[in-house]
C-alpha cells in the first residue's frame, strides 16, 4: 500500500506517524514546500524574539522519519492531483503514485486590500518559519513596526517585534484585541498589559492606504490619522489552504468537507487539519478550528481510516493558550452571552480575570487570564459534558479532583476512563 501525505504539520505528522503504527510495511511518503523538518507554528514569534533557536522547535526527533521508514520529501510543492490516475505532480514536474492520499495543507494568510500596498517590498505575513526569518533578517532597532491585526498570530507577531524594533503599534478593527477569543473587558485588560510592554494596541481601527514608493513609509488609517511605518506585518487572519483539494474535485465549501473517518467526497483522498470544516460539539456549528490539538486528532483519526482502521471524529471545539509578556491566557468553548441563552458567569481579581459560560447545566465555556492552572479541569467537564449539579461543590471556586465523579477524574489522570 502507498500512502501520500501532503503537508507536515501536525495533521500530516500525527497521520504519518498513525499508519505506521497500522500498516507496518505499506510506503509512506510525506511531502511539504516547506525547506523545513517538522517544526512547532507557535514557536515562530519566539524565534523572532531570539528566545527559542530554530533548530529546537522540531517537534520530531531527527531520526523520525528514518525510525519509521517514511520517505519525507522538503522544499517540493504538489501542485494538483489526479484522481483518476491515483497521482499528484510536484512543481518540479515529477509525479508521485499513491493508492490513499492525505490533503493536510493547513491555512494560508489572509491580506487584506490595502490601497498603494502591492509590491511593498518591506511588507510581510507571519504564519510560518520562512515568514519569521524574512521578517527577522530585515528588521532593525530604530524601524517603527506596525502590525494590522490583532488576534492570536498579529499579537505574538508585536510581541516578536518588540524586542527587535523601537516601536511596535497594533491596529485592530474590532473594538478589543483577540476578539475572536476575548470578551471587551478581557481584551482591555490584555491592551494594558502589552503597553507596559511598548506596545500600542489601537482598537477601532486600521490602514486604508499605505504610502511611500518602493517601501511602506506611513500608514494612512480609518480614522484619518497618519503613522509611521518602516515595516508592516499583515495578521489579520487565515484561510484555509483548499486549492489542492479543489483540484482533485474534492467538495469544498469554505474549507474541505470530510465524513467522521476524514474521508472527502472523492474516495481514496482524505482530509485533515486547519483545511478541514470541524463539527463544532458543542455548539453544533460546522466550521474552520484552525487549532494544533485539532489537527493531531484529524489526523490520528484520518491515518487510521487510511489503513483500514476505524478510530470516528465526533468532532472539536475552540481551545486556545496564548502568553503575551509572561501573562498567560487559556480560553475554550463557547465564549456565550446571555441574550443567546447562556449564564455567564465573571470575577475579576487583581491580575486574574475568569468568565464562565453555562447552558443546560453544563459548562460550555471559560475565559482565564492569569491564574489558569484549573483549566485542564474545566476542559475536562466540557469534553465529558458533566452535569455541574453533580459536582459537589462550587465548580468556579474549588473544582479539586474529589468533587468530580469517578469517570471524569479518571481521565484527567490517566488520559481515559480506567476500566
Amino acid at each position: 500500500m502507498k500512502y501520500l501525505i501532503v503537508g507536515a504539520s501536525a495533521a500530516g505528522i500525527s497521520a504519518a506517524r498513525t499508519i505506521r503504527t497500522y500498516d507496518k510495511a505499506g510506503e509512506i511518503t510525506v511531502v511539504t514546500e516547506e525547506n523545513y523538518k517538522p517544526y512547532g507554528r507557535p514557536l515562530i514569534s519566539y524565534v523572532l524574539k531570539g528566545k527559542v533557536k530554530i533548530e529546537n522547535t522540531n517537534y520530531v526527533s531527527e531520526s523520525f522519519f528514518d525510525d519509521n521508514n517514511i520517505n519525507f520529501i522538503s522544499g517540493k510543492k504538489v501542485v494538483s492531483v489526479d484522481s483518476g490516475a491515483k497521482s499528484v505532480k510536484l512543481d518540479d514536474g515529477s509525479t508521485l503514485d499513491y493508492d490513499k492520499l492525505l490533503i493536510a495543507t493547513g491555512s494560508v494568510p489572509f491580506v487584506p486590500p490595502v490601497e498603494n500596498a502591492e509590491g511593498k517590498s518591506n511588507i510581510y505575513t507571519f504564519l510560518d518559519m520562512a515568514s519569521s526569518e524574512a521578517v527577522n533578517g530585515y528588521v532593525t532597532p530604530e524601524m517603527n513596526a506596525v502590525v494590522i491585526g490583532g488576534g492570536l498570530i498579529g499579537m505574538k507577531a508585536a510581541e516578536g517585534l518588540n524586542a527587535k524594533c523601537k516601536s511596535v503599534t497594533v491596529l485592530e478593527l474590532a473594538d478589543r484585541i483577540l476578539p475572536t477569543i476575548l470578551d471587551k473587558t478581557a481584551g482591555d485588560m490584555m491592551s494594558a498589559h502589552v503597553l507596559e510592554s511598548g506596545i500600542v494596541c489601537r482598537t477601532g481601527d486600521t490602514a486604508v492606504r499605505v504610502n511611500g514608493e518602493d517601501k511602506v513609509e506611513s500608514l494612512t488609517l480609518k480614522s484619518g490619522d497618519t503613522i509611521p511605518c518602516d515595516i508592516l506585518i499583515m495578521a489579520v487572519g487565515v484561510r484555509p489552504n483548499t486549492a489542492l483539494a479543489a483540484s482533485a474535485g474534492c467538495e469544498v465549501n469554505r474549507g474541505i468537507l470530510v465524513d467522521n473517518k476524514m474521508q472527502t467526497s472523492v474516495e481514496g483522498i482524505y482530509a485533515a487539519g486547519d483545511c478541514v470544516v470541524t463539527h463544532n460539539i458543542l455548539d453544533g456549528s460546522d466550521k474552520i478550528i484552525a487549532l494544533w490539538p485539532n489537527a493531531v486528532e484529524q489526523g490520528k483519526v484520518a491515518g487510521a481510516a487510511m489503513t483500514g482502521n476505524e478510530l470516528p471524529y465526533e468532532g472539536g471545539y475552540a481551545m486556545n493558550a496564548i502568553d503575551l509578556f509572561d501573562l498567560h491566557v487559556l480560553t475554550a468553548g463557547v465564549m456565550g452571552a446571555e441574550e443567546d441563552g447562556y449564564e455567564v458567569s465573571v470575577t475579576c481579581d487583581g491580575g486574574n480575570y475568569r468568565r464562565f459560560c453555562m447552558k443546560d447545566g453544563l459548562l460550555k465555556g471559560y475565559m482565564l487570564i492569569g491564574d489558569i492552572s484549573r483549566g485542564g479541569v474545566y476542559t475536562t467537564l466540557i469534553k465529558r459534558a458533566v452535569p455541574l449539579d453533580s459536582l459537589a461543590g462550587e465548580f468556579k471556586e474549588t473544582p479539586e479532583y474529589m468533587l468530580i465523579p469517578k469517570a471524569v477524574r479518571d481521565e484527567m489522570i490517566y488520559g481515559r476512563v480506567a476500566e
